[in-house]
């Protein structure tokens, strides 16, 4: 499954004959100036049209210019401002692929002064993620060594299976493909375009124009995200059927939840492009649950019931295997229903009170980019506070504090460890007080008898389509290599 896509640079992303160009009337003006030479470009060009080797030297011999001139020359050709740019079809690719969700880089060989000025005045550092030139890394880490692009995958967080490199070059360009990187030739009027391939070894794809790209993407994405997405799907139906046979034999109560609820109501299954399920049991169901599945988890052999922070899951004791690759993180979420006190002031203190106990649960690293400065600095002070304290200590308090108002009759319940962005949405005990059984692919699970007022409530017009561009998936689980299964196990 492609997530990033990294392009070479010369007469990949821009003709590069449009470089020399500009850089042959850079050193036109500079001739003119020096040595009274008229119209030195054409002259370069016809030089060019030749051989492309040692053109300065040839130009020199022409003219009667010294030899120790020749690099002065070489120098105003390599140091120019450009006159180059990405046409509109380029353009347009770089921003469909962004919107599509991939991540973006170039990886490019060339003196790194050079090669900045080209990226500067093409406006690339604007529309791609990452740009690596490789005479950075060091001058043996040219393509096609593996090390630029080993770097690359570090930096856009993805593995080298799950790029592709878009190039022209027959002898840098491809080799990168025994490594697991998709290769796509781009056949454009390059310089380079037509010579051998390096050890025979051919691209993966190819496509004439850049806007074929995407479609040429989206078919191989297609491909294997439909494939992988019907294994997980199948997989967490097997987890789902572990749950409602639990729960039958027990007469435990428990309904689907979120998303999983439209797409039993809407959709009579999935979401189509859906990746997970989730559940969602009252308290008092659930502590029932708790105390024997376990046991049917023993029984089984094939799943294991934990909790992770907050969130009780039902996973498979060993991670399924999917072609060569190993999936993890294949669960079912259990959300837990708590009643809200009826009054508004003790109602504020109570959510407060979760918030900041949700705050003191974030350990270790965080992605700061994703909250605000306000919001930064509340975390960091919910982190502070919970430094002194055990996570499993922080989630004992956090479960108590949930179930305070328990013993009490109020109107009203929440899902008390959701994220506190929609922990706070009210549901009335009467939505969720029984459940009925809902189609759900081929088979019914149970979703709570209320489930239109308990949707409406969380989603507004559930039964609307979002727009084509959400409907994504977003890949709840992970892909590992099978030699690392028993580790995983």
């Amino acid at each position: 499954m492609i997530k990033a896509v990294v392009f070479d640079l010369d007469d990949t992303l821009y003709p590069e004959y449009d470089y020399v160009l500009s850089g042959f009337a850079a050193v036109g003006e500079y001739a003119q100036k020096q040595y009274g030479i008229a119209d030195v470009k054409s002259g370069l060009i016809e030089l060019f049209s030749q051989s492309r080797d040692k053109v300065f030297d040839r130009f020199a011999q022409n003219h009667g210019i010294d030899k120790s001139c020749v690099a002065d020359l070489v120098e105003v050709y390599r140091t120019h401002t450009p006159d180059i740019k990405l046409t509109d079809e380029v353009k347009q690719t770089l921003s469909e692929l962004r919107a599509g969700g991939y991540k973006l880089g170039i990886i490019t060989d060339g003196r790194p002064n050079g090669q900045r000025a080209k990226i500067k005045a093409l406006g690339l550092n604007e529309l791609v993620d990452e740009i690596i030139i490789t005479d950075e890394l060091g001058e043996d880490c040219r393509k096609p060594n593996p090390k630029a692009f080993e770097v690359m995958a570090d930096r856009l967080g993805v593995t080298l299976d799950q790029m592709a490199y878009v190039g022209d070059n027959p002898q840098k360009d491809f080799v990168i493909g025994k490594h697991g990187v998709t290769t796509v030739k781009y056949n454009g009027d390059g310089l380079y375009g037509d010579c051998g391939y390096l050890d025979g070894i051919k691209e993966h794809k190819s496509i004439n124009t850049m806007s074929e790209l995407i479609n040429c993407l989206e078919q191989n994405k297609d491909k294997d995200d439909d494939g992988l997405l019907e294994f997980v799907k199948g997989k967490l139906l097997e987890i789902m059927d572990f749950i409602h046979d639990v729960c039958v034999k027990e007469n435990i109560k428990y309904s689907l939840s979120g998303g999983t609820m439209i797409g039993a109501v809407r959709h009579k299954g999935f979401i189509p492009w859906d990746d997970d399920i989730d559940i969602t049991m009252l308290r008092e169901e659930y502590n029932r649950f708790a105390s024997v599945v376990k046991d049917y988890c023993d029984k089984s052999g094939k799943f294991e019931f934990f909790l992770y922070r907050r969130t009780p899951r039902v996973k498979f004791a060993k991670d399924p295997i999917w072609g060569d690759k190993q999936i993890g993180g294949i669960k079912v979420d259990i959300f837990l229903l708590d009643n809200l006190p009826d009054d508004m002031r003790k109602r504020k203190r109570f959510l407060l009170k979760l918030k900041v106990l949700q705050g003191m649960m974030h350990k270790g690293k965080i992605n700061w980019s994703r909250f605000s400065f306000k919001n930064k600095l509340r975390l960091l002070g919910t982190k502070i506070l919970g430094a002194g304290r055990s996570l499993d200590s922080i989630v004992k308090s956090y479960f108590k504090v949930s179930a305070r108002y328990n013993d009490q009759q109020t109107q009203d319940k929440f899902i008390s460890n959701d994220l506190f962005a929609v922990c706070h949405i009210a549901y009335r005990k009467e939505w969720v007080s029984d459940v009925i059984l809902s189609a759900y692919e081929d088979r019914e699970y149970n979703i709570f008898a209320g489930y239109d007022s308990f949707l409406r409530v969380r989603y507004g017009d559930y039964m609307q389509l979002p727009p084509v561009e959400q409907r994504v998936h977003h890949h709840n689980f992970t892909l590992n290599p099978i030699e690392n299964s028993e580790a995983q196990g």
